[in-house]
């Protein structure tokens, strides 16, 4: 009797647990069932919200729901990452974010309200834009090999512009003296844009700039493209070497980007978005309109959840390291 009756609890514990799964699969078959919002911790108009709006289009078309994008800057992206880690965590709040919000701020902000690591769901790599070292029409150098010359030489007397601590350009102008020897003093510009235009009134030596918009500042004759920081050259800046033709051919800088949803999304619902984005990111029409952006398409293991996921840790770690040994102290030190 007691065999029974314990045969009989185990079975309805069994039908439980079938029909929990069941409604889990049921569940993300017919997610996203709404509208979604993409979170932007940047300007509207900027080199990532112009990503960010790209893949949001085509990520629509491909879940058949519409995906807003809302633009929450301030703080160097805090504030928009942070209303990211409260969101409801249902899939239908996605997060873009880059290295610098996502794996620099962990070192460059005391106190902040979340932990990239724990609070968010890395879902995957959505692009990676070039860095150009632009440097003002008449510096005295052709070439990245002559520029680390002069600059050894000349880095007290040198500056570099930035759109702020933790911005892109920033990262950039520390890695670039960290891959050199030197340590060339940064000049802070309320955006990247301000930094540019005074490196064409050759108020300031050089800027650490996308490839994207270093087409426009390098065809105007008052800038130029020394080298492309990385392996290859990019199809929008051909004439611009890439590091690897030079005596540094380790220099590698890319802003990549990344989608995230906040921890406690249930694992069918990423699967689910990180399956849409591989589609939306080997359409040959996406891939093509990435070349025009001066972008590339992240490698296949940046793409998967496992691939994304490490490359935030090792990217929190390795910044760490290059901003602790370049001096630069946490916010409010």
């Amino acid at each position: 009797m007691q065999q029974g009756q314990a045969a009989r609890h185990w079975q309805r514990i069994g039908l439980a647990a079938a029909g929990l799964l069941a409604s889990f699969a049921v569940a993300a078959q017919d997610y996203p069932a709404r509208p979604l919002a993409m979170l932007v911790p940047f300007t509207a108009g900027g080199a990532t919200d112009v990503l960010a709006r790209a893949v949001a289009e085509a990520l629509s078309k491909e879940l058949k729901q519409p995906i807003v994008v809302e633009n929450v800057p301030g703080a160097g992206g805090s504030v928009g990452q942070a209303r990211a880690a409260r969101a409801a965590p249902d899939g239908y709040t996605l997060l873009l974010g880059n290295v610098g919000t996502l794996a620099a701020n962990a070192s460059l902000y005391r106190n902040l309200p979340y932990d990239v690591l724990k609070d968010f769901t890395a879902i995957a790599s959505v692009g990676d834009a070039p860095q150009v070292l632009s440097v003002r029409a008449d510096f005295p150098a052709k070439s990245l090999d002559e520029f680390a010359a002069y600059a050894k030489t000349h880095a007290a007397t040198m500056n570099f512009g930035t759109a702020g601590v933790g911005s892109g350009s920033f990262l950039g102008g520390v890695l670039l003296n960290a891959a050199l020897g030197v340590k060339v003093p940064p000049v802070h510009y309320r955006g990247a844009a301000q930094a540019t235009a005074d490196v064409m009134a050759g108020h300031i030596d050089y800027t650490i700039e996308s490839s994207s918009t270093a087409v426009s500042s390098i065809s105007s004759k008052k800038v130029k493209g020394l080298v492309i920081m990385g392996d290859k050259r990019v199809g929008v800046l051909p004439d611009v070497p890439a590091a690897s033709e030079t005596a540094y051919p380790a220099l590698k800088y890319d802003i990549w980007n990344m989608v995230l949803v906040p921890k406690g999304v249930k694992p069918e619902v990423a699967t689910r978005l990180n399956a849409a984005l591989t589609k939306v990111l080997t359409d040959p029409a996406m891939q093509e309109r990435y070349a025009q952006m001066g972008l590339a398409v992240p490698s296949e293991a940046h793409r998967s959840q496992a691939g994304s996921a490490k490359l935030l840790a090792d990217e929190v770690a390795r910044w760490r390291k290059l901003l602790a040994d370049a001096g630069v102290k946490p916010e409010g030190s």
